[in-house]
């Protein structure tokens, strides 16, 4: 009766019944047996699931669905049939009209696919303040059971390579991803239309993408395709039929999809944004690191070094710093070029060589015991380039540039280790005199690497809603500008 009424009903005769219906007569291809008999206890798979142990007063049957005969109906329908057929360039103008009405209440939800984490979010409001920020390596479900994906995926992982190298059977890993996408899809839905936010990916290219595919845990172009599918018609199961949400008031929040190649950079209340730069630089400072030391010769380090305006020791902190123009290296890409970098904390993970495993090394003692061994006196804020300039021997300049290059590295990630080993230190002081660290973050800083890059790709997106103008977004991406806007909140 409710259906009929739907579907005769004209103010809410969204659904059209389509021809070419199909019938299907799938045979029983599994024995009918209990899988799990009653009252028996079954160990929880779920190692994060607070009960070890479950008991069932009935048989479960897995895979019951095959152990019957089936006739299966396909009956394909039309939503919102009655509306008048839009296309992406005129659903973004709306969606773009909207927001530049009232830009002042709207959150942005930045997502990063990052090094740790399947998937990482970050939810400024419009000052550009984190509100939320959280990992979707585990994802909890509405019945409040939280799963972690990540160490399931890494475990499926294993099996399906001991599986090819021992010709054994390969596990299937195909739906774990879909179930841990249908999590993470239905969670940000939610939080969209809970904060009024709109989300902001970054617009990765198809190499990239098809370069992540050979790692069994990354699903990247999978999440977009499921979001955009998602929003496209909004619907929560637990809505009433005549609440905004439910099967007849669905929300649609993205253009219907017709290729990544026609997605451009929007889709309705989903954003693209070129992803340069939202990593390895200073939530705080905006500072990137544009010299990129690299040891080729000694004629070719004092040449760079020449460069620089000042190298001196600074007692009382502890710490080396180094100032520099990036004009004078001859790298200007926009921006602020004057900088001094400093070697301030203790621990910084490094590669050296051929390693393996990370060095933690403590920068500014290695420089101490490397400018004595070479005779180079440091006294507080005495500039040392002089002194650096005439020492000649090869071993002396690999190790400066090494200890540079590691100071300027900004993200320090200790495999095998938490979030506390995975961090974001600035070499550079910000207005308050702190060099940020996200292992000390606030609640409203990025509080590992890869929130870091989730709150830039935010932080980007809010760049991007600022500049609409009539309903269109001029925002170019282009790098000086983003330089531009990143770094005015240290002046």
């Amino acid at each position: 009766n409710n259906l009929n009424n739907i579907m005769n009903n004209p103010d809410k005769g969204i659904f059209k019944l389509n021809g070419e219906a199909e019938m299907f007569y799938r045979k029983a291809s599994l024995p009918d047996k209990a899988t799990h008999p009653a009252n028996k206890p079954i160990i929880n798979k779920n190692p994060l699931n607070q009960k070890m142990q479950s008991t069932f007063e009935y048989d479960i049957k897995k895979d019951r669905r095959y152990m019957s005969d089936k006739f299966m109906f396909h009956c394909p329908l039309t939503i919102n049939f009655r509306k008048e057929k839009i296309t992406q360039g005129q659903f973004n103008l709306k969606v773009n009209t909207a927001i530049e009405q009232d830009l002042s209440d709207v959150n942005i939800i930045g997502i990063d696919r990052g090094e740790r984490h399947l998937l990482y979010y970050t939810m400024i409001n419009s000052k550009g303040e984190i509100t939320k920020q959280g990992s979707l390596n585990s994802v909890t479900a509405d019945c409040g059971v939280t799963t972690d994906y990540r160490s399931k995926l890494d475990d499926k992982e294993k099996l399906r390579t001991a599986g090819r190298e021992n010709w054994g059977q390969i596990e299937t890993i195909k739906e774990l991803k879909q179930g841990y996408l249908s999590q993470v899809v239905h969670m940000l839905s939610q939080m969209m239309i809970e904060n009024n936010a709109v989300i902001v990916l970054e617009d990765l290219n198809a190499g990239f993408k098809n370069g992540r595919k050979k790692v069994e845990k990354q699903v990247y172009q999978n999440f977009e395709k499921a979001l955009i599918d998602k929003l496209n018609y909004l619907v929560f199961k637990e809505k009433a039929a005549d609440e905004k949400g439910s099967c007849l008031e669905g929300y649609q929040l993205t253009a219907p999809f017709e290729s990544f190649t026609k997605l451009g950079r929007q889709s309705g209340f989903l954003y693209y944004v070129i992803p340069a730069y939202t990593s390895k630089i200073c939530p705080k400072t905006g500072f990137v690191d544009f010299l990129k030391p690299k040891y080729e010769s000694v004629e070719k380090s004092v040449e760079l070094f020449k460069q620089f305006d000042k190298i001196c020791y600074n007692t009382e902190a502890d710490y080396f710093e180094f100032s520099f123009d990036f004009k004078k290296a001859g790298v200007d890409k926009g921006g602020k070029t004057k900088w001094t970098v400093c070697t301030f904390g203790k621990e910084r993970y490094v590669y050296q060589g051929t390693d393996k495993e990370p060095k933690c090394i403590d920068v500014t003692e290695e420089l101490k015991n490397l400018l004595s061994f070479y005779n180079v006196v440091f006294a507080d804020k005495k500039d040392l380039l002089p002194q650096i300039l005439a020492v000649k021997e090869k071993s002396f300049w690999g190790s400066l540039i090494y200890l540079l290059k590691a100071t300027l590295q900004m993200r320090y990630t200790k495999p095998g280790t938490a979030d506390a080993n995975d961090y974001i230190l600035s070499p550079v002081m910000d207005k308050d005199g702190i060099f940020f660290d996200s292992r000390n973050a606030a609640k409203t800083e990025p509080k590992n690497a890869d929130a870091n890059g989730a709150y830039h790709i935010a932080v980007k997106g809010q760049k991007l809603l600022a500049s609409i103008t009539s309903g269109k977004t001029t925002d170019t991406g282009k790098l000086n500008e983003w330089l531009g806007y990143v770094q005015k909140g240290d002046e």
